[in-house]
């Protein structure tokens, strides 16, 4: 019996879109991070640990709160993001922040115990074993220490539309939350707080906010998608049904624009938060 070849792996994923993630003009990471950091209310002096930290949308702002007498880490499985983010971190002259490659369900190498603070956004969901890393996570604060994890929460009929769409060409073994189903701890608030109560963690709540995301069109769409984990199921699409598939998307966008304004993508963003 033949069998569908094993699709790309999250660092090869994330190695082909370093260069272009977060860089395509469509707000949506940086916000994110940006949000979550202020949730986690970082102070002057503390250390922080970065999880699959992408382009930096979390640690910069990290460093930049915790200051010249603080550190933050920063990993990543890609490489490319790793060189990336020292890029950024350069370039906005924050000389604490460290930041390696390495794999965020065996963070070998960072001392339990040793982190006021770990954060981790749109990350956990990649994970083979997610209760098992975020154990690992918790372990690595200090007592009292805080985490904070960002996943997706509800994200709206038009998402959901263009999610069904796309789910055929999931690539096999690549986990993605947005088609995980109801059974997953990603699909709940209560999930999400279930799976940090497992992994040690206590004082476990939720925040919710909404983030909007626009395009003016399904180019800009299509571009931002495919600097995202989305890449790995827009590029299985077969050529010759690319053209009514995008024709497809840019019906369910254009019925979310708003007096002939841009596309509206409302994502409910799930920001769950707990300490050691």
């Amino acid at each position: 019996m033949n069998q569908e070849p094993a699709g790309p792996t999250v660092a090869q994923v994330f190695d082909t879109i370093a260069e272009v993630y977060d860089q395509t003009g469509v707000e949506f990471f940086r916000p994110v991070g940006e949000r979550l950091v202020a949730l986690l209310e970082p102070e002057p002096g503390e250390r922080c640990l970065d999880v699959g930290c992408g382009r930096g949308a979390v640690t910069v702002p990290l460093a930049r709160a915790v200051g010249p007498s603080g550190a933050v880490e920063a990993v990543d499985l890609s490489s490319a993001m790793i060189a990336a983010t020292r890029a950024v971190a350069e370039a906005a002259d924050l000389g604490t922040v460290t930041a390696r490659v390495g794999d965020a369900a065996d963070l070998e190498g960072y001392d339990d115990g040793s982190f006021d603070i770990v954060a981790s956004s749109l990350v956990l969901f990649f994970l083979p074993d997610p209760g098992r890393a975020l154990r690992g996570w918790v372990e690595r604060l200090r007592i009292g220490g805080r985490i904070g994890l960002t996943t997706f929460g509800p994200l709206g009929a038009a998402t959901e539309e263009i999610d069904a769409l796309l789910e055929r060409y999931a690539p096999p073994g690549l986990l993605d939350p947005r088609t995980a189903g109801a059974t997953s701890p990603f699909a709940s608030d209560a999930g999400m707080e279930g799976l940090l109560d497992e992994a040690g963690g206590r004082d476990v709540r939720t925040v919710v906010t909404p983030t909007v995301v626009e395009f003016p069109d399904v180019e800009a769409w299509h571009r931002f998608a495919m600097s995202t984990g989305q890449r790995a199921m827009l590029v299985r699409v077969p050529e010759d049904d690319r053209p009514a598939l995008l024709a497809r998307i840019a019906a369910i966008l254009d019925h979310t624009r708003e007096d002939g304004g841009p596309c509206r993508l409302v994502w409910q963003m799930r920001y769950t938060l707990g300490r050691r």
